[in-house]
């Protein structure tokens, strides 16, 4: 048979873990317990002059230059000059182009690695990266020699590079663009 008196302890616990549990809830709004990093909003087009980089992940605070794929660039007015890509890959594309807000028009450059390849020039617009921010179209194949071990490069005359969402690292690290885009061929 049950006893009750020995249930009144047990009542008594359940009622305090479920009214501390109700306070608990009053005091800390429910989005607030979400541990998930926020990502700031930061307008690109508003920023000063100057180089930056940024990434569709947050800052790994290790030996990484970057984490997820990045922007790496300089800023002049509302002026875009610099790569998109993925860190420690040679997997990048060169773009220049006009900023508004975090939204990049212009044109994108593409080194072509294998220079016996053959290389299909795309019919319409597609997305350049998984994540689907960089749109390309309008590709032209371009060598900067007549022979066989020529540098080719793929230009596109339209680009629209879309970093809304992205995380503003506290300097860039990933090469500047300097030293992977030459727009000069």
């Amino acid at each position: 048979m049950l006893d009750v008196n020995h249930l009144a302890p047990i009542f008594a616990i359940f009622a305090t873990l479920f009214t501390s549990q109700l306070n608990f809830n009053k005091l800390v709004p429910q989005q607030d317990i979400n541990l998930r990093v926020k990502t700031p909003k930061v307008n690109i087009g508003n920023l000063a002059d100057g180089d930056y980089q940024f990434c569709s992940q947050p800052d790994p605070q290790d030996w990484r230059v970057g984490a997820g794929v990045c922007a790496n660039f300089h800023k002049t007015a509302n002026q875009f000059q610099g790569y998109y890509g993925y860190p420690h890959s040679d997997n990048f594309i060169c773009i220049r182009g006009n900023l508004k807000g975090n939204l990049v028009t212009g044109e994108a450059l593409a080194i072509l690695w294998d220079s016996h390849q053959q290389y299909n020039l795309p019919q319409s617009a597609f997305n350049w990266d998984v994540e689907g921010r960089l749109t390309l179209s309008q590709g032209n194949l371009i060598s900067t020699a007549n022979h066989q071990d020529a540098v080719k490069w793929m230009l596109y005359r339209q680009a629209l590079l879309n970093l809304e969402g992205f995380y503003q690292y506290n300097r860039p690290r990933m090469t500047p663009p300097s030293q992977l885009c030459e727009w000069n061929f």
